[in-house]
């Protein structure tokens, strides 16, 4: 089983050296990760033995942005990283890759705008000129969790939508919108207001084929419900 694990925030160039970033850690993905490579269960003596529970061998890709959080890839040699900085690379290195993929699960913060290229520092002492700068420069950029079934119809997709200061079926209404607007097979949603009120990383996993909504307490109790699903 190939597994695509996106994690991480990326960093478009304002100018030559300003970054907008999406704030994202990227320790979800890396717990993900973990969570897939080692597992531990206690053997028919009682002695706590490393298994991998897979029916088939397992192959995972983890991509992600320059400074995030990476899991332990140490303890099992077939987990591939590949480091990313801005939306254009992690759309190159995504096309290339998703169509060998068994499961796509896409949780990096990918920036909605970037920049046209700036070969000099905008000037900090006028702020017209910075905005002015910023407003011929800026661009959407492509919607990557929209071409992943494109490039690869088959693959099991797992997407994350976050919001903040939604009432909860808002929240659950706009995430099933976007699980069946780009075929997801599951989309885990969170609301950032309700996770600080709460002081924990509550989600809900909802099951784009079969309307089923789960609810998560925090960033654990995520990775092991989206094992549980894929292997399932």
């Amino acid at each position: 089983m190939k597994i695509l694990i996106t994690s991480g925030g990326t960093r478009e160039y304002i100018d030559d050296v300003r970054v907008l970033t999406n704030i994202s850690s990227g320790k979800l993905g890396a717990m993900i990760a973990e969570k897939f490579i080692k597992t531990e269960r206690i053997n028919k003596t009682g002695y706590h033995k490393r298994s991998m529970i897979y029916k088939t061998p397992l192959d995972i890709t983890y991509i992600c942005s320059k400074g995030s959080e990476t899991p332990n890839h140490s303890i099992y040699d077939k987990v591939t990283l590949c480091e990313v900085t801005d939306v254009k690379s992690v759309y190159d290195t995504m096309e290339r890759l998703v169509p060998e993929m068994d499961v796509i699960i896409h949780c990096m913060a990918v920036s909605d705008f970037g920049f046209e290229p700036c070969s000099t520092k905008l000037k900090s002492n006028d702020p017209e000129a910075f905005i002015d700068s910023l407003r011929d420069r800026i661009y959407q950029t492509p919607k990557i969790l929209s071409m992943i079934k494109k490039w690869n119809p088959n693959c099991k997709l797992i997407s994350f939508k976050f919001e903040v200061g939604l009432l909860h079926d808002d929240l659950i209404k706009i995430a099933t919108e976007s699980g069946l607007k780009n075929d997801c097979d599951l989309v885990i949603a969170n609301d950032k207001k309700e996770m600080i009120d709460n002081h924990s990383h509550i989600a809900y996993a909802i099951n784009i084929n079969n309307d089923k909504i789960s609810r998560l307490s925090d960033k654990e109790d995520i990775s092991k419900f989206i094992f549980n699903y894929i292997n399932g």
